[in-house]
């Protein structure tokens, strides 16, 4: 049977602690720079020595986030902060960016990289890809099914797996909205989630706007993932690490999650049957949007979303029966008590509230019971009928709270006394890890005259090991028979060998390290690159005289048809092998193909990641949208000064932003109760947008595997002078593409003349 790990979040110190004492394997947090959860209470430098240290005297791993995109002016500073992580003794960093990844891997060849999910590796070809690169352990997409992932598993690099918590509707690591709309980048740990904000939907017939019934307003925000009952299936299918989210939860939340997981896990491991009803209720009770087995389990749809609420749900307590004064009566349906937090779910805007004072029968009481009817003071308008949930429970915290405030968790040790008549008394004591040391005395044993130290009381005195993270499990005397030493001579070899043996389980083993080096060989490429969705924009590529012509099926394949020539533009979401050809790739899974250029979905923000690709063969790079001008002209600056080449990059010249790349699609969702079929509504004459609270209409493109693309509501062109520019077509008319590419030449020939 394979072992798998329970990976925990630990947003602050008390959250990992929480994790470790309820029985995590493993925790992943994350520093001040760098990590995807800008705001989380993440670690300063000493806070992270002391988490390791506390980890590691469990014999708990510890993984640190530096999953964020890096811009050239960062690089020297990561590159020092993963140093001072590994010479720390940091088990493993999780990596998004590439460039990073290269460069830690050459300079730190024993240190275990995890690939994140923000760098999108969701394919067969990338995993294998990022495999031999040295990547240690990927951590798949939400999006990856069960059936995936058992194919994924004999690849051989470990799997990482999302098990509990909230879900991005769009891929991760593809997802610009943030960025785009409120500066606030998802790739660089500051997303302003607007996945969980209000949206309408509505259908577009030229300048017309027909807004359609929908249920709920929250049109993006999925619900959290929940696979507790699916344990058995899930490490049968071939898992590595069971991942649960929540670096930005309380406490609390960490230590619910893990307990449950720790007990289904064990429970499957004995043999055991596991009732897990108990566990959902706990769950709901501390965070949850509604459960879902998401993606893993091919849900999609409206089983998938929560279109009403996008924050906690909590559980149903009870109904409003009336509202006088200051005064609100309900009847309950579920036990409420003192100091419980609670929301009236009301038809504008919610109001929380926490129960202070609680009335039944007119008298102060501090719980009722399903049944009964009970009264509060609360200042707000509430009507009759409005239902009331619990967001946290008093007693549930305070009982969850001890499960980490007293140290639960103990290492079980082995101790063997050597006691023999003028001789030294030994003490060796080792752990299950294989840790172990050797304390001698400093007295020789006596003879007794009276009352010889027996075993079992030798025993009994092994066995007291106080405050320790260590108990007995076993204790072997090898003793002579009226032999003796003090009792304080014995307390304190087993005080001096447990202190030792924890210094040995928080030791660091030594450190190797090696020189970064990438020599480059490059012909720099120039002239107009297009990628084209219509036959009427290939027709204008073709009439302005442009060579580098890109397409998607089934346009790529009708040109192929018809003899044109033309390279294959390839998919966010990349499941089926490249052709052989010239390919514009936008994953990871296509560096290694012949002739390929990289579009600014690769995210390169770097000259590290720059280098890296074209060690690969990658014949030009498109630069991320997520640098400024600035940084982009800065990397391909320091890029020549490195490594003595002029770097092949291509100006990001035009093109609609697509922000999120989705599985799930509001269209279908909306319209047909079924859940996502072929529809192909977005296929049809009317075309759908996504409009914000700001009235901002972003425009829906399902491509030929029925995934969504949200787009950006305006185009901005970004013209920089360059030696070759990109330029990315959607919905232009043969007109508008050939002015484009008109404007484009243009700019090469003024730099060319310049």
């Amino acid at each position: 049977m394979q072992d798998v790990e329970l990976l925990a979040p630990a947003g602050s110190m008390e959250a990992l602690i929480a994790a470790v004492q309820n029985g995590a394997d493993a925790v992943y947090l994350g520093g001040m720079m760098f990590g995807a959860r800008a705001f989380a209470n993440n670690f300063t430098n000493e806070e992270m020595v002391s988490a390791l240290q506390y980890a590691h005297s469990y014999g708990v791993k510890v993984y640190v986030t530096m999953n964020t995109l890096l811009f050239e002016e960062e690089m020297e500073e990561a590159f020092a902060y993963a140093r001072f992580l590994y010479e720390h003794g940091v088990d493993a960093l999780i990596i998004q960016d590439l460039g990073l990844f290269d460069l830690l891997h050459q300079s730190f060849p024993d240190l275990e990289l995890h690939a994140s999910t923000q760098m999108h590796i969701h394919n067969e070809a990338g995993i294998t890809m990022m495999r031999d690169a040295g990547m240690k352990r990927i951590v798949l997409p939400r999006e990856t099914t069960i059936e995936e992932i058992r194919r994924y598993a004999s690849l051989g690099v470990d799997l990482e797996v999302f098990v509990q918590g909230a879900l991005c509707v769009s891929y991760s690591g593809q997802c610009l909205m943030s960025a785009k709309k409120l500066g606030r980048s998802g790739n660089r740990g500051a997303c302003a989630q607007m996945c969980r904000m209000k949206y309408r939907l509505a259908k577009q017939n030229g300048e017309k706007f027909t807004y359609l019934d929908q249920a709920g307003e929250y049109l993006l925000s999925p619900k959290d993932l929940h696979t507790l009952h699916r344990i058995p299936e899930l490490i049968e299918a071939g898992i590595t690490s069971f991942k649960i989210e929540g670096r930005m939860k309380r406490s609390e939340y960490v230590a619910v999650m893990v307990s449950w997981y720790r007990k289904a896990i064990d429970a499957y491991r004995k043999k055991e049957a596991f009732d897990g009803k108990k566990a959902v209720e706990e769950m709901k009770k501390i965070f949850h949007r509604g459960f879902s087995e998401g993606y893993l389990f091919s849900q999609s749809g409206r089983a998938l979303m929560n279109p009403y609420r996008p924050n906690h749900m909590g559980i149903e307590v009870g109904r409003v029966l009336l509202k006088k004064g200051n005064r609100v009566r309900i009847q309950l349906c579920a036990p409420l008590r003192q100091y419980d937090g609670i929301r009236f779910l009301c038809e504008g805007e919610d109001v929380g509230c926490k129960v202070n004072k609680l009335y039944r029968n007119q008298r102060l009481v501090k719980e009722a019971n399903q049944g009964e009817t009970v009264e509060m003071e609360i200042h707000a308008y509430l009507s009759k009928g409005v239902k009331v949930v619990k967001t946290s429970d008093y007693n549930q915290l305070e009982e969850i709270r001890h499960t980490y405030e007293i140290q639960q968790r103990k290492i079980p040790v082995t101790m063997k006394l050597y006691l023999h008549k003028e001789e030294k008394p030994r003490l060796n004591v080792s752990d299950e890890q294989g840790h172990q040391c050797e304390i001698i005395g400093d007295h020789c044993a006596k003879q007794a005259n009276k009352t010889p130290l027996t075993i079992e009381r030798a025993s009994e005195q092994l066995a007291k090991c106080g405050d320790t993270i260590f108990s007995l499990k076993q204790a072997i005397c090898d003793m002579d028979e009226d032999v003796t030493i003090p009792i304080k001579e014995l307390n304190e070899l087993r005080r001096k060998a447990l202190k030792e043996l924890y210094t040995k389980r928080i030791a660091i083993a030594p450190r190797s390290y090696s020189d970064y080096h990438r020599h480059i060989s490059l012909t720099p490429i120039h002239g107009i690159y297009v990628s084209v969705a219509t036959q009427a924009q290939y027709e204008a590529a073709i009439h302005m005289g442009l060579t580098h012509i890109y397409a998607e099926s089934p346009l790529y394949r009708n040109c192929l048809v018809q003899g044109h020539k033309i390279g294959y533009s390839g998919k966010r979401i990349m499941k089926e092998a490249y052709p052989d050809t010239q390919i514009l790739f936008c994953e990871n899974s296509g560096i290694t193909h012949a002739e390929a250029i990289a579009e600014h979905f690769v995210n390169v923000t770097n000259s590290y990641a720059a280098a890296f690709l074209f060690s690969y063969g990658v014949k030009g790079i498109v630069l991320s949208t997520e640098c400024t001008s600035f940084q982009r002209q800065e990397l391909i600056r320091v890029f020549h000064q490195r490594y003595g080449v002029a770097g092949s990059f291509l100006s990001y010249g035009y093109g609609r932003e697509e922000l999120m790349v989705m599985e799930y699609c509001p269209i279908n969702t909306c319209l047909f109760a079924q859940g996502k079929g072929a529809c192909q509504l977005c296929k049809k004459e009317n075309a759908y947008v996504l409009e914000d609270l700001h009235h901002r209409r972003y425009p829906l493109y399902g491509d030929e595997d029925c995934r969504m693309h949200i787009m950006d509501d305006t185009v901005q062109p970004s013209w920089e002078l360059a030696d070759a520019i990109f330029l990315r077509f959607y919905h232009e008319t043969k007109e508008q593409a050939e002015q484009l590419i008109q404007t484009a030449m243009q700019y090469l020939n003024a730099k060319e003349n310049s």
